[in-house]
């Protein structure tokens, strides 16, 4: 990839991550009020999970930002990179959210509040917030059809969480205001929100995971550099010395420097296809990966 596909690539992040932001915004102070209106945790969850993809979408908009500007740290932090930190922040922010509000919900079990206030108020702001959703999710949708990329995937997966996070909640506020002044139904909303922060949780932490381990730069395997060597052989002849091979695994980005030293009476085209020849080759064997053959 060349740097104005890399460059082109950064700066469609940076606008997504500006529309993420403009997008959760509005969900943010609604989910805010609605916490606010009603005291129930899993509103509560709800606007932390807002939160939780507000304040990475932001750290996206500015990392992104600075790696278009600054395209020689493209190499070293690559934009599998800038992903990868979004996505760590994001999960750390979320499991943070997470034990937040275990505790407070475990504490509300053994000493219930009074009965929470101004549902009904609470209701409208969540059935507000969830057409909002269903628009983000509407958008994201077609922003995936036309890419593979994994940023669009979690943008996508983070719509799916918080349209789930807001149907939980109105019907957790609806079976609350039907029920309302019955002893058992101060239970009802701890209870609903440990049932969503067990499963939430075991994802995050793979999620996490997954992340940190896309930030440890590695090299490539045994296998993969002979392989590597193999191609070099089979075009023994269109070069006059081999220098060396560095390679590295940049999350799931394969980047590898080849020096070779070609004939001194070689034009410049045939260097060219030949190099090019060796690019294809080596893509054959490892797939998808960076290749550059220094001269």
């Amino acid at each position: 990839m060349d740097h104005d596909s890399k460059k082109t690539e950064l700066r469609n992040q940076q606008r997504i991550a500006l529309l993420l932001i403009l997008w959760r915004l509005p969900e943010f102070f609604t989910s805010f009020i609605a916490a606010s209106a009603s005291g129930s945790v899993v509103v509560w969850l709800e606007f932390i999970e807002n939160a939780s993809i507000l304040i990475p979408g932001i750290i996206l908009l500015v990392l992104s930002g600075k790696l278009s500007r600054n395209l020689k740290y493209v190499f070293n932090y690559g934009t599998g990179k800038v992903e990868a930190i979004t996505a760590l922040c994001c999960e750390i922010f979320d499991i943070t959210g997470l034990f937040c509000v275990s505790f407070f919900a475990i504490k509300g079990l053994f000493a219930p509040e009074e009965d929470e206030k101004y549902l009904g108020l609470a209701l409208a702001v969540s059935i507000a917030g969830l057409f909002i959703d269903l628009i983000i999710l509407r958008q994201q949708k077609k922003i995936l059809s036309g890419s593979h990329s994994k940023m669009f995937h979690t943008a996508l997966v983070s719509a799916q969480k918080e349209f789930f996070f807001d149907a939980a909640s109105i019907i957790t506020l609806v079976i609350s205001l039907v029920f309302e002044g019955t002893l058992w139904i101060r239970y009802f909303s701890p209870v609903v929100c440990l049932i969503i922060v067990v499963p939430f949780f075991t994802i995050v932490m793979k999620h996490l995971r997954e992340s940190v381990s896309e930030l440890v730069d590695r090299t490539l395997d045994e296998e993969s550099q002979l392989k590597i060597i193999k191609v070099l052989n089979e075009f023994y002849d269109s070069y006059e010395e081999f220098g060396e091979v560095r390679s590295r695994i940049n999350g799931e980005e394969k980047y590898i420097d080849i020096e070779l030293t070609f004939k001194a009476d070689m034009k410049y085209q045939d260097v060219k296809t030949a190099a090019a020849k060796i690019e294809e080759r080596i893509r054959e064997e490892l797939g998808d990966c960076h290749i550059n053959v220094v001269i």
